[in-house]
């Protein structure tokens, strides 16, 4: 940057006392953080010094407003992805913790509810829930597997599931 391309400081100076306290009202208002909309006031005029000459005189107040909304936004996207990867790593870590003890067995009488439910299932119905589900099959390949049509596949496991929906929910 050249010297003509930059504002005189007294011109910065000037329009940082004429428009500073409308742009941290306004950054104060889309934070509703009196440190943060400072902190963004700041970078808003840091850029119009950047800018220098490019920014044409009598045009500085939208100029500002413009760049401090930009600003909010790029905090904003910031702030949102360090939130969304603290709550990644947060979710992560209590997956890799030890299970409490009154949660592993709480799954062990829940698998072992299942297992009595899918034992009184009809035997057709039965051997569609699992292929499906521990077979990871497709209802096509079930259907040629057991030889009969899809529309029966698709019924047997339409049966079973109300039946695991009632065993389950009663017990």
């Amino acid at each position: 940057m050249t010297d003509s391309d930059r504002l005189p400081a007294s011109r910065i100076a000037e329009v940082y006392e004429r428009w500073s306290p409308e742009v941290r009202r306004f950054l104060w208002a889309l934070t509703r953080e009196p440190e943060l909309a400072e902190e963004l006031l700041q970078a808003t005029f840091s850029r119009l010094v950047e800018a220098g000459a490019g920014v044409r005189e009598g045009a500085e107040r939208a100029w500002l407003f413009r760049v401090a909304h930009n600003e909010v936004g790029q905090w904003r996207r910031r702030n949102g992805v360090q939130s969304r990867g603290l709550e990644k790593a947060a979710r992560q870590a209590a997956m890799r913790s030890e299970p409490e003890p009154w949660q592993r067995l709480a799954c062990r009488e829940d698998a072992a509810r299942v297992r009595r439910a899918l034992a009184a299932l009809p035997a057709e119905q039965r051997r569609v829930v699992e292929q499906r589900i521990d077979g990871n099959r497709t209802f096509a390949e079930i259907a040629q597997e057991e030889g009969v049509p899809l529309g029966t596949v698709l019924t047997r496991m339409r049966l079973a599931l109300a039946k695991l929906q009632r065993f389950l929910s009663d017990s």
